[in-house]
């Protein structure tokens, strides 16, 4: 088994060093999301734990639902819903604030929003072009 390290990760300000600048009072606010140190092991162990998730399992409701589509009324229809799915996450990742729903909120909001807008429309597109038999 492995040794986890004891200690403190980031280092400790200390009086002297707590502020800004000299003479001002330490900061003792809410430190903003973009300010705040990332712990890899602490974001996994939240993502890992999805009943608290609710997000997780909107997202894979919409799949599931969008695979029952395809095999109850077609390919195309099917491909349709998932793109309606991946616009809706788009949409609330583009009203949430950050950090935004876990399942939906990977990298930058702009990248994030590219991709989800980016891939529907593909789908959208994929879609139409399909038979209308499929």
């Amino acid at each position: 088994m492995v040794q986890e390290r004891v200690g403190p990760q980031w280092p400790r300000m200390t009086d002297e060093s707590s502020s800004a600048e000299p003479g001002l009072p330490p900061s003792t606010g809410p430190i903003p999301v973009e300010e705040a140190p990332l712990d890899p092991r602490a974001i996994a162990r939240a993502s890992l734990d999805a009943a608290r998730n609710a997000s997780l399992w909107w997202t894979s409701a919409g799949v599931v639902l969008s695979v029952v589509v395809a095999f109850v009324v077609g390919a195309r229809a099917g491909a349709y819903t998932l793109a309606g799915v991946m616009a809706v996450c788009g949409v609330v990742r583009a009203v949430r604030s950050s950090p935004g729903p876990v399942a939906i909120s990977v990298r930058s909001k702009t990248i994030d929003l590219l991709v989800l807008f980016g891939a529907a429309l593909c789908l959208g597109v994929l879609a139409h072009s399909l038979p209308p038999g499929a």
